[in-house]
């Protein structure tokens, strides 16, 4: 009687360790997703293009640590948003068709829940028929990182994909 509840006490631990240890994984791989969306808004009330870049806090707490300092903190340093705001803002271009430069400002930077937003604007052109967009934050780090481009207010939704070695793409407006 005494080995049936040793063995079907030990059989228990076990059930429950391999159940943490699934679990666990799962959580760990839950983290791991590698991916940022920007949305590309063309603003008819304020005639202006905006620029909402949203990275998944978790993967930006260990991209700062990679990028800058072991002692990076973005959860609590404004230093660290601001150095991370910088990263993201050279790695992201907009030309217009003939290859002129969209000169986009920092309008800034916020922790948000579980995601960290970068904003950038800049005046609508006069006249621009498509874009050209270039996206390679984190991709220098992480392979397999994704970053979604959708933009917005000229048209039907277009969605580009950056990854691996995606260069610039480009969208055509009607």
């Amino acid at each position: 009687m005494i080995r049936k509840n040793v063995i079907r006490a030990v059989a228990m631990t076990f059930a429950l360790a391999l159940t943490q240890c699934l679990l666990l994984s799962t959580i760990g791989h839950a983290h791991q997703q590698k991916a940022a969306i920007t949305t590309i808004l063309f603003n008819e009330r304020t005639s202006n293009i905006e620029v909402m870049h949203r990275f998944i806090l978790h993967d930006a707490e260990h991209a700062v640590k990679r990028l800058f300092s072991a002692h990076a903190d973005i959860y609590r340093s404004i230093a660290t948003q601001q150095q991370f705001m910088d990263y993201v803002i050279e790695r992201f271009s907009l030309t217009d068709s003939a290859g002129n430069d969209i000169a986009l400002e920092a309008v800034g930077f916020e922790v948000d829940g579980k995601h960290m937003w970068v904003y950038q604007e800049a005046p609508q052109p006069e006249t621009l028929d498509g874009l050209r967009v270039e996206h390679n934050a984190l991709r220098e780090i992480w392979p397999k990182q994704t970053n979604t481009v959708n933009i917005e207010g000229k048209g039907e939704i277009q969605t580009l994909s950056f990854s691996a070695n995606d260069n610039a793409q480009t969208v055509v407006f009607d």
